[in-house]
Protein backbone atom coordinates (compact mmCIF):
# COMPACT_ATOMS: atom_id res chain seq x y z
CA UNK A 1 0.00 0.00 0.00
CA UNK A 2 1.57 3.26 -1.19
CA UNK A 3 -0.90 5.55 0.53
CA UNK A 4 -0.02 6.41 4.12
CA UNK A 5 -2.41 9.30 4.70
CA UNK A 6 -5.69 7.39 4.84
CA UNK A 7 -9.10 8.18 6.28
CA UNK A 8 -11.89 5.81 7.27
CA UNK A 9 -15.59 6.63 7.20
CA UNK A 10 -18.03 4.43 9.12
CA UNK A 11 -21.76 4.80 9.70
CA UNK A 12 -25.04 3.02 10.12
CA UNK A 13 -27.87 4.43 8.03
CA UNK A 14 -31.32 5.35 9.28
CA UNK A 15 -32.69 2.12 7.78
CA UNK A 16 -30.38 0.08 10.07
CA UNK A 17 -29.72 -2.50 7.34
CA UNK A 18 -25.92 -2.44 7.23
CA UNK A 19 -22.80 -0.87 8.69
CA UNK A 20 -20.85 0.81 5.89
CA UNK A 21 -17.10 1.27 6.13
CA UNK A 22 -14.79 2.79 3.54
CA UNK A 23 -11.07 3.61 3.41
CA UNK A 24 -10.11 6.66 1.36
CA UNK A 25 -7.17 8.83 0.38
CA UNK A 26 -7.72 12.56 -0.02
CA UNK A 27 -5.77 15.66 -0.84
CA UNK A 28 -6.69 18.92 -2.53
CA UNK A 29 -6.43 17.38 -6.00
CA UNK A 30 -7.08 13.67 -5.55
CA UNK A 31 -9.83 11.35 -4.37
CA UNK A 32 -9.26 7.61 -4.21
CA UNK A 33 -11.35 4.88 -2.61
CA UNK A 34 -9.02 2.19 -1.31
CA UNK A 35 -11.71 -0.20 -0.04
CA UNK A 36 -15.40 -0.32 0.81
CA UNK A 37 -17.39 -2.91 2.75
CA UNK A 38 -21.02 -3.33 3.71
CA UNK A 39 -21.06 -5.12 7.05
CA UNK A 40 -23.79 -7.02 8.85
CA UNK A 41 -26.05 -5.06 11.18
CA UNK A 42 -26.93 -7.61 13.91
CA UNK A 43 -30.68 -8.18 14.23
CA UNK A 44 -30.49 -8.28 18.02
CA UNK A 45 -28.77 -4.87 18.08
CA UNK A 46 -31.45 -3.38 15.84
CA UNK A 47 -34.20 -4.79 18.07
CA UNK A 48 -32.54 -3.32 21.17
CA UNK A 49 -32.23 0.12 19.56
CA UNK A 50 -35.94 0.05 18.68
CA UNK A 51 -36.89 -1.23 22.15
CA UNK A 52 -34.83 1.44 23.92
CA UNK A 53 -35.63 4.22 21.47
CA UNK A 54 -37.39 6.57 23.91
CA UNK A 55 -34.63 6.26 26.51
CA UNK A 56 -31.95 6.78 23.87
CA UNK A 57 -33.66 10.02 22.82
CA UNK A 58 -33.36 11.30 26.38
CA UNK A 59 -29.68 10.57 26.94
CA UNK A 60 -27.75 8.15 24.78
CA UNK A 61 -24.53 8.64 26.72
CA UNK A 62 -26.06 6.73 29.60
CA UNK A 63 -26.74 3.69 27.44
CA UNK A 64 -24.55 0.62 27.10
CA UNK A 65 -25.55 0.69 23.41
CA UNK A 66 -23.36 3.77 22.96
CA UNK A 67 -20.22 1.71 23.64
CA UNK A 68 -21.53 -1.44 21.99
CA UNK A 69 -21.87 0.32 18.65
CA UNK A 70 -18.28 1.52 18.82
CA UNK A 71 -17.00 -1.92 19.77
CA UNK A 72 -18.80 -3.34 16.74
CA UNK A 73 -17.40 -0.55 14.53
CA UNK A 74 -13.91 -1.31 15.85
CA UNK A 75 -14.34 -5.02 15.13
CA UNK A 76 -15.20 -4.31 11.51
CA UNK A 77 -12.48 -1.68 11.05
CA UNK A 78 -9.73 -3.88 12.50
CA UNK A 79 -10.89 -6.82 10.37
CA UNK A 80 -10.91 -4.68 7.19
CA UNK A 81 -7.43 -3.28 7.90
CA UNK A 82 -6.06 -6.81 8.21
CA UNK A 83 -7.84 -7.93 5.05
CA UNK A 84 -6.49 -4.94 3.09
CA UNK A 85 -3.01 -5.28 4.63
CA UNK A 86 -3.15 -1.71 5.97
CA UNK A 87 -1.48 -0.68 9.20
CA UNK A 88 -3.49 1.41 11.65
CA UNK A 89 -0.47 3.73 11.70
CA UNK A 90 -1.24 4.63 8.09
CA UNK A 91 -4.76 5.77 8.96
CA UNK A 92 -4.84 9.40 9.98
CA UNK A 93 -8.38 9.38 11.42
CA UNK A 94 -11.77 7.68 11.47
CA UNK A 95 -14.84 9.76 10.66
CA UNK A 96 -17.57 8.17 12.76
CA UNK A 97 -21.15 9.26 12.18
CA UNK A 98 -22.80 6.62 14.36
CA UNK A 99 -26.45 5.58 14.40
CA UNK A 100 -28.94 8.43 14.24
CA UNK A 101 -31.57 8.17 16.96
CA UNK A 102 -33.33 11.50 16.64
CA UNK A 103 -33.01 14.68 14.59
CA UNK A 104 -35.12 17.79 14.26
CA UNK A 105 -36.34 20.67 16.41
CA UNK A 106 -37.20 20.63 20.10
CA UNK A 107 -38.63 23.74 21.77
CA UNK A 108 -37.74 25.66 18.63
CA UNK A 109 -34.09 24.57 18.69
CA UNK A 110 -32.28 22.21 16.32
CA UNK A 111 -30.90 18.98 17.73
CA UNK A 112 -29.39 15.73 16.45
CA UNK A 113 -28.66 12.58 18.45
CA UNK A 114 -26.39 9.74 17.31
CA UNK A 115 -25.14 6.78 19.34
CA UNK A 116 -21.58 5.52 19.14
CA UNK A 117 -18.80 6.40 21.59
CA UNK A 118 -15.76 8.06 19.93
CA UNK A 119 -13.44 7.33 22.89
CA UNK A 120 -14.32 3.63 22.82
CA UNK A 121 -13.63 3.46 19.07
CA UNK A 122 -10.33 5.34 19.47
CA UNK A 123 -9.07 2.96 22.17
CA UNK A 124 -10.18 -0.18 20.31
CA UNK A 125 -8.48 0.83 17.03
CA UNK A 126 -5.62 3.04 18.26
CA UNK A 127 -6.68 5.59 15.64
CA UNK A 128 -7.90 9.15 16.18
CA UNK A 129 -11.66 9.53 15.78
CA UNK A 130 -13.62 12.54 14.54
CA UNK A 131 -17.29 12.64 15.51
CA UNK A 132 -20.15 14.98 16.45
CA UNK A 133 -20.34 16.46 12.95
CA UNK A 134 -24.02 17.33 13.10
CA UNK A 135 -23.79 18.69 16.62
CA UNK A 136 -21.02 21.15 15.74
CA UNK A 137 -22.97 22.38 12.72
CA UNK A 138 -25.95 22.97 15.01
CA UNK A 139 -23.71 24.84 17.44
CA UNK A 140 -22.68 26.98 14.45
CA UNK A 141 -26.36 27.86 13.87
CA UNK A 142 -27.22 25.21 11.26
CA UNK A 143 -29.73 22.35 11.16
CA UNK A 144 -27.04 19.67 11.18
CA UNK A 145 -28.13 18.26 7.80
CA UNK A 146 -27.56 17.66 5.00
CA UNK A 147 -23.76 17.58 5.29
CA UNK A 148 -23.16 15.94 1.90
CA UNK A 149 -23.19 18.86 -0.62
CA UNK A 150 -19.67 20.16 0.07
CA UNK A 151 -18.28 16.63 -0.28
CA UNK A 152 -20.35 16.05 -3.40
CA UNK A 153 -18.77 19.18 -4.82
CA UNK A 154 -15.30 17.78 -4.03
CA UNK A 155 -15.82 14.48 -5.85
CA UNK A 156 -18.45 15.27 -8.48
CA UNK A 157 -17.71 18.81 -9.68
CA UNK A 158 -17.18 19.01 -13.46
CA UNK A 159 -15.21 21.64 -15.34
CA UNK A 160 -18.06 22.50 -17.73
CA UNK A 161 -21.29 20.87 -16.48
CA UNK A 162 -23.65 21.79 -13.66
CA UNK A 163 -24.72 18.73 -11.69
CA UNK A 164 -27.37 17.64 -9.24
CA UNK A 165 -26.37 14.79 -6.94
CA UNK A 166 -29.22 12.88 -5.32
CA UNK A 167 -28.52 10.67 -2.33
CA UNK A 168 -31.39 8.25 -1.69
CA UNK A 169 -30.89 6.78 1.75
CA UNK A 170 -33.63 6.56 4.35
CA UNK A 171 -34.10 10.26 3.58
CA UNK A 172 -33.35 11.67 0.13
CA UNK A 173 -31.22 14.79 -0.22
CA UNK A 174 -30.06 16.88 -3.15
CA UNK A 175 -26.81 18.75 -3.83
CA UNK A 176 -26.56 21.38 -6.56
CA UNK A 177 -22.95 21.37 -7.80
CA UNK A 178 -22.06 24.25 -10.16
CA UNK A 179 -19.39 23.74 -12.80
CA UNK A 180 -15.82 24.79 -12.05
CA UNK A 181 -15.34 28.58 -11.71
CA UNK A 182 -19.09 29.20 -11.80
CA UNK A 183 -20.48 32.15 -9.88
CA UNK A 184 -23.37 29.97 -8.70
CA UNK A 185 -23.30 28.66 -5.14
CA UNK A 186 -23.26 25.07 -3.90
CA UNK A 187 -26.66 24.35 -2.38
CA UNK A 188 -28.60 21.43 -0.98
CA UNK A 189 -31.43 20.28 1.26
CA UNK A 190 -33.30 17.19 2.43
CA UNK A 191 -35.92 16.40 -0.20
CA UNK A 192 -38.07 14.07 1.90
CA UNK A 193 -38.49 10.30 2.26
CA UNK A 194 -36.08 8.21 0.23
CA UNK A 195 -36.22 4.51 1.07
CA UNK A 196 -37.67 4.77 4.56
CA UNK A 197 -41.41 4.50 3.82
CA UNK A 198 -40.86 2.02 0.98
CA UNK A 199 -38.78 -0.28 3.20
CA UNK A 200 -41.18 0.09 6.10
CA UNK A 201 -44.17 -0.91 3.98
CA UNK A 202 -42.30 -3.73 2.22
CA UNK A 203 -41.25 -5.14 5.59
CA UNK A 204 -44.67 -4.84 7.23
CA UNK A 205 -46.88 -6.00 4.36
CA UNK A 206 -44.60 -8.27 2.30
CA UNK A 207 -42.18 -9.51 5.01
CA UNK A 208 -39.12 -8.46 3.03
CA UNK A 209 -36.38 -6.00 3.98
CA UNK A 210 -36.84 -3.92 0.84
CA UNK A 211 -38.50 -3.99 -2.58
CA UNK A 212 -35.59 -5.20 -4.71
CA UNK A 213 -35.25 -3.09 -7.86
CA UNK A 214 -38.71 -1.68 -7.06
CA UNK A 215 -40.20 -4.80 -8.68
CA UNK A 216 -43.33 -5.01 -6.50
CA UNK A 217 -44.03 -1.30 -6.92
CA UNK A 218 -43.65 -1.61 -10.70
CA UNK A 219 -46.27 -4.40 -10.86
CA UNK A 220 -48.86 -2.36 -8.98
CA UNK A 221 -50.78 0.86 -9.54
CA UNK A 222 -50.16 4.35 -8.21
CA UNK A 223 -53.18 5.73 -6.36
CA UNK A 224 -53.39 9.36 -7.52
CA UNK A 225 -55.63 10.48 -4.65
CA UNK A 226 -53.24 9.05 -2.07
CA UNK A 227 -50.21 10.50 -3.89
CA UNK A 228 -51.74 13.99 -3.94
CA UNK A 229 -52.56 13.71 -0.25
CA UNK A 230 -48.98 12.69 0.54
CA UNK A 231 -47.59 15.53 -1.57
CA UNK A 232 -49.84 18.01 0.24
CA UNK A 233 -47.78 17.57 3.41
CA UNK A 234 -46.41 20.78 4.91
CA UNK A 235 -42.78 19.65 4.58
CA UNK A 236 -42.94 19.68 0.78
CA UNK A 237 -44.49 23.17 0.71
CA UNK A 238 -41.82 24.49 3.10
CA UNK A 239 -40.06 26.53 0.42
CA UNK A 240 -36.56 27.08 1.70
CA UNK A 241 -33.11 26.10 0.52
CA UNK A 242 -32.04 25.08 4.02
CA UNK A 243 -34.25 22.35 5.41
CA UNK A 244 -33.74 18.90 6.88
CA UNK A 245 -35.97 16.07 7.98
CA UNK A 246 -35.83 12.59 9.45
CA UNK A 247 -37.38 9.14 9.47
CA UNK A 248 -39.04 10.17 12.73
CA UNK A 249 -41.22 12.56 10.74
CA UNK A 250 -41.74 10.38 7.68
CA UNK A 251 -42.79 7.38 9.74
CA UNK A 252 -45.35 4.58 9.91
CA UNK A 253 -47.59 6.97 11.86
CA UNK A 254 -47.26 9.55 9.07
CA UNK A 255 -48.47 7.00 6.51
CA UNK A 256 -51.31 5.85 8.78
CA UNK A 257 -52.49 9.43 9.28
CA UNK A 258 -52.61 10.01 5.51
CA UNK A 259 -54.44 6.73 4.89
CA UNK A 260 -57.02 7.60 7.54
CA UNK A 261 -57.62 10.97 5.88
CA UNK A 262 -58.04 9.29 2.50
CA UNK A 263 -60.67 6.97 3.96
CA UNK A 264 -60.62 4.42 1.14
CA UNK A 265 -61.41 0.93 2.35
CA UNK A 266 -59.48 -2.10 1.12
CA UNK A 267 -56.75 -0.13 -0.61
CA UNK A 268 -54.31 -2.72 -1.99
CA UNK A 269 -50.97 -3.02 -0.15
CA UNK A 270 -49.13 -3.24 -3.47
CA UNK A 271 -50.77 -0.06 -4.69
CA UNK A 272 -49.73 1.72 -1.50
CA UNK A 273 -46.14 0.53 -2.03
CA UNK A 274 -46.25 1.78 -5.62
CA UNK A 275 -47.57 5.14 -4.41
CA UNK A 276 -44.89 5.50 -1.72
CA UNK A 277 -42.26 4.70 -4.37
CA UNK A 278 -43.73 7.33 -6.68
CA UNK A 279 -43.71 9.84 -3.80
CA UNK A 280 -39.94 9.51 -3.59
CA UNK A 281 -39.56 9.93 -7.37
CA UNK A 282 -41.92 12.93 -7.61
CA UNK A 283 -40.35 14.86 -4.74
CA UNK A 284 -36.86 14.24 -6.14
CA UNK A 285 -37.96 15.48 -9.58
CA UNK A 286 -39.47 18.60 -8.01
CA UNK A 287 -36.24 19.22 -6.09
CA UNK A 288 -34.20 18.92 -9.29
CA UNK A 289 -36.59 21.36 -11.01
CA UNK A 290 -35.74 24.05 -8.44
CA UNK A 291 -32.35 24.50 -10.09
CA UNK A 292 -31.79 25.88 -13.57
CA UNK A 293 -29.10 24.90 -16.08
CA UNK A 294 -28.53 21.38 -14.73
CA UNK A 295 -26.64 19.19 -17.20
CA UNK A 296 -26.29 15.95 -15.21
CA UNK A 297 -28.20 14.20 -12.45
CA UNK A 298 -26.32 11.43 -10.63
CA UNK A 299 -27.94 9.26 -7.99
CA UNK A 300 -26.21 7.50 -5.10
CA UNK A 301 -27.24 5.68 -1.93
CA UNK A 302 -29.19 2.43 -1.70
CA UNK A 303 -32.07 3.96 -3.65
CA UNK A 304 -29.85 4.16 -6.73
CA UNK A 305 -30.57 0.44 -7.16
CA UNK A 306 -34.35 0.94 -7.20
CA UNK A 307 -34.97 0.83 -10.95
CA UNK A 308 -38.59 1.91 -10.57
CA UNK A 309 -37.56 5.15 -8.84
CA UNK A 310 -34.85 5.89 -11.40
CA UNK A 311 -37.12 5.16 -14.37
CA UNK A 312 -39.81 7.42 -12.95
CA UNK A 313 -37.35 10.28 -12.41
CA UNK A 314 -35.98 9.83 -15.95
CA UNK A 315 -39.47 9.85 -17.43
CA UNK A 316 -40.45 13.01 -15.59
CA UNK A 317 -37.28 14.83 -16.61
CA UNK A 318 -37.72 13.70 -20.23
CA UNK A 319 -41.32 14.99 -20.29
CA UNK A 320 -40.16 18.27 -18.74
CA UNK A 321 -37.45 18.61 -21.42
CA UNK A 322 -39.85 17.94 -24.29
CA UNK A 323 -42.53 20.25 -22.92
CA UNK A 324 -40.16 23.15 -22.35
CA UNK A 325 -37.84 22.41 -25.27
CA UNK A 326 -34.74 22.40 -23.11
CA UNK A 327 -31.46 20.54 -23.52
CA UNK A 328 -31.24 16.84 -22.60
CA UNK A 329 -30.15 16.03 -19.04
CA UNK A 330 -28.11 12.97 -18.10
CA UNK A 331 -29.82 10.93 -15.35
CA UNK A 332 -27.77 7.99 -14.11
CA UNK A 333 -26.47 6.16 -11.07
CA UNK A 334 -23.01 7.30 -9.92
CA UNK A 335 -21.78 3.87 -10.98
CA UNK A 336 -21.78 5.30 -14.53
CA UNK A 337 -18.89 7.54 -13.50
CA UNK A 338 -17.15 4.73 -11.60
CA UNK A 339 -18.25 5.70 -8.10
CA UNK A 340 -20.01 3.01 -6.08
CA UNK A 341 -23.39 4.52 -5.10
CA UNK A 342 -23.26 2.86 -1.69
CA UNK A 343 -19.77 4.13 -0.84
CA UNK A 344 -20.50 7.85 -1.15
CA UNK A 345 -21.83 8.39 2.36
CA UNK A 346 -18.95 6.62 4.12
CA UNK A 347 -16.69 8.72 1.91
CA UNK A 348 -18.44 11.84 3.20
CA UNK A 349 -17.54 11.12 6.83
CA UNK A 350 -13.99 10.13 5.94
CA UNK A 351 -13.68 13.45 4.07
CA UNK A 352 -15.14 15.41 6.98
CA UNK A 353 -12.52 13.76 9.20
CA UNK A 354 -9.85 14.77 6.68
CA UNK A 355 -11.07 18.38 6.68
CA UNK A 356 -11.16 18.46 10.49
CA UNK A 357 -7.64 17.07 10.83
CA UNK A 358 -6.46 19.74 8.38
CA UNK A 359 -8.41 22.38 10.38
CA UNK A 360 -10.21 23.46 7.22
CA UNK A 361 -13.26 25.61 7.90
CA UNK A 362 -16.42 24.73 5.99
CA UNK A 363 -19.19 27.04 4.77
CA UNK A 364 -22.61 25.39 5.22
CA UNK A 365 -24.53 28.69 5.29
CA UNK A 366 -26.45 27.98 2.04
CA UNK A 367 -27.03 24.33 2.95
CA UNK A 368 -27.76 23.83 6.66
CA UNK A 369 -28.23 27.51 7.47
CA UNK A 370 -25.06 27.64 9.56
CA UNK A 371 -24.23 31.15 10.70
CA UNK A 372 -20.47 30.61 10.96
CA UNK A 373 -17.74 29.34 8.65
CA UNK A 374 -15.99 26.94 11.04
CA UNK A 375 -14.51 23.50 11.40
CA UNK A 376 -17.05 20.66 11.70
CA UNK A 377 -16.55 17.71 14.04
CA UNK A 378 -14.67 17.05 17.29
CA UNK A 379 -11.28 15.28 17.46
CA UNK A 380 -10.96 12.40 19.93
Amino acid sequence: MNYKDLYIGILTGTSMDSIDCGIFHYNDNEYKMIAFYENNYPDDLKKRVIKNYENLKKGQKNSVLDTEFSKLYAKYINKILIKENISSADVRAIGMHGQTISHGKRNGKNFSIQIGCPDTLKKATNISVISNFRQTDIENGGEGAPLAPLYHNYIFQHKSRNRAIINIGGIANISFIPKFNSKLAIKGFDVGPGNTLIDLWANEKFQIKYDKNGDIAKKNNINKKLLNLLLDDKYFSHNTNTKSTTTEYFSREWVAEKLNKLNIKNLDDGDILATLTELTAVTIFKAISKYENIDDVYICGGGAFNKTILDSIKEKISCHQNKNKIKPITVESTSKININPKSVESGLFAWLAYKRIKNNELDYSRITGSKKVKTVGIIY
